[in-house]
């Protein structure tokens, strides 16, 4: 089932995730798909093997770190703080799914195991899972 996001507001989609978060115990998969950078008008080399820009790698770095650690405070105020803003994310209803899927988790703010990493046309694509 495929959702609408209501807002971008991260507090509130955490609050969405964790409403979700029932569903895990009947066998339901919460997803929040998009790459974790963005910034499509900023990119240069449009190949898929592309070096990724220094914002790309600084907000991937950065935001990795928060999601590891479970930090969804530091994670939330992605634009005030997180290097690498405006230009991985200029606008941010790709980043907003992390936020309902990382309140889906068992425990809100509990660590995230990494799935997947690297870069696609200097975009990262990097994935968490959470228990």
């Amino acid at each position: 089932l495929q959702l609408s996001l209501p807002t971008l507001d991260p507090a509130r989609l955490l609050a969405v995730g964790a409403r979700l978060g029932v569903l895990r115990h009947l066998g339901v998969l919460v997803i929040g798909s998009g790459f974790l950078t963005h910034g499509l008008p900023y990119l240069r080399d449009w190949s898929p093997s592309a070096n990724p820009p220094g914002w790309s790698v600084d907000f991937d770095l950065w935001a990795t770190d928060a999601v590891l650690r479970g930090d969804l405070d530091t994670l939330a105020d992605f634009r005030h703080s997180a290097p690498g803003m405006p230009y991985a994310h200029p606008t941010t209803e790709h980043l907003a799914p992390l936020f309902v899927a990382l309140g889906s988790a068992s425990r809100i703010g509990a660590p995230a195991q990494e799935m997947i990493d690297g870069y696609f046309y200097g975009l990262a694509k990097r994935s968490f899972e959470v228990a």
